[in-house]
């Protein structure tokens, strides 16, 4: 059995004890949930660029599918402009200004429906695809300047097929620039941009 003044001493340890674990346990907490908001933070920002690319490569392909087709049934078509498809036979520096299209570009919305229709520019609303975002493309030559373009006159941009042959015997294909502008949930923009040739 203890001596009555030994309790009397052990009484206020207790306290600060306790208060000290709850000071300490109360720190754990708030940086467990900022580790949380932040790891929910990231999930959120992948999961948006996930969606923003699988978006774009849809309006890829759809801007694809039809130059392809072009090229192949009416390659003529493609030594003029068709609005009503986004094609440009002429090279815009930069068809892009700030979060929306410069000036004089005519870009359509890929449909996300099936088939390869384009939508014309007033019909944003149904663009919208199941997931909340919207892509318009704008497809363009890498040409100066409209109508037929030969390999060798064209002052047009131009991908050597065969490198390592000489001048004489290359084959030369045109390059088209296609530019992606896609809008996703919370206002986001983005932008993508391949070459075909």
């Amino acid at each position: 059995m203890l001596p009555l003044a030994l309790k009397n001493k052990q009484k206020g340890l207790v306290l600060l004890i306790s208060l000290i674990v709850l000071v300490v346990m109360t720190l754990a907490a708030i940086s467990l949930v900022r580790s949380m908001i932040g790891s929910n933070q990231i999930a959120n920002n992948l999961a948006l660029r996930q969606g923003t690319t699988a978006a774009a490569d849809v309006a890829f392909e759809k801007a694809r599918f039809w130059l392809v087709s072009r090229s192949l049934d009416a390659p003529t078509e493609l030594n003029r402009a068709s609005n009503a498809n986004g094609y440009s036979p002429t090279n815009t520096e930069n068809p892009i200004n700030g979060n929306a299209w410069a000036n004089g570009i005519n870009w359509v919305w890929a449909n996300p429906n099936e088939g390869n229709a384009p939508l014309a520019q007033a019909n944003k609303n149904e663009a919208l695809n199941a997931n909340g975002y919207r892509a318009a493309y704008f497809i363009q030559r890498s040409c100066a300047t409209a109508g037929q373009k030969t390999p060798n006159r064209s002052a047009c941009d131009l991908q050597k097929m065969s490198p390592n042959e000489p001048e004489g015997n290359s084959e030369y294909q045109m390059i088209y620039k296609i530019t992606v502008r896609i809008e996703g949930p919370k206002d986001t923009i983005s932008f993508y941009q391949a070459t075909l040739f």
